[in-house]
């Protein structure tokens, strides 16, 4: 017998893993409240200052990979007690590409981020509901693309632990 109040976990868990895409967890219209519109007003606000400075930040990004090979060459130059490095350009190009990769992730996602704010103010000033709606889906596409990344950066943790353990036991 369940004590009021409280949940059975192992029911819920099945449930939340299935992760059924159409379904309706709501047997009526769901209306969005005043409460509800302020948060959402509060949460577009903040989301397109969001976006705004993740479009500067892409473009801080997407500098430092353009002038890196310039900087790494200078600061080989620099050195005078190493000899030419034919190494070191390869290292700048490495550097560039990764912060390239970066800024274009970035702006994407601050795209997103920036496109949902957008969406939600105009639907929820004009009351349109497609506008809203919109602004929405591209909230759900940001934390799919967030999910997706975290699945990614998991599987790369998983195989640097495996590399890890395979070189410590074929170096003995």
């Amino acid at each position: 017998k369940e004590k009021a109040g409280t949940v059975d976990l192992l029911a819920i868990i099945p449930k939340f893993f299935t992760m059924e895409h159409n379904q309706n967890f709501l047997n009526n219209e769901l209306t969005v409240d005043a409460a509800a519109q302020n948060h959402l007003k509060e949460t577009a606000m903040w989301a397109k200052f969001l976006g705004i400075v993740g479009f500067i930040m892409s473009a801080v990004f997407l500098l430092i990979a353009i002038f890196a090979g310039t900087f790494f060459s200078r600061v080989m130059e620099q050195q005078p007690t190493a000899g030419p490095n034919p190494f070191a350009s390869m290292g700048a190009g490495i550097f560039a590409a990764v912060y390239g990769f970066i800024s274009l992730i970035s702006f994407g996602l601050s795209y997103i981020v920036f496109r949902f704010g957008v969406k939600t103010q105009a639907g929820l000033r004009s009351a349109d509901q497609s506008s809203l709606n919109a602004g929405l889906l591209n909230l759900k596409l940001l934390f799919r693309i967030h999910g997706i990344i975290i699945i990614i950066y998991l599987g790369f943790i998983v195989l640097a632990i495996v590399f890890g353990a395979v070189s410590a036991l074929m170096a003995r």
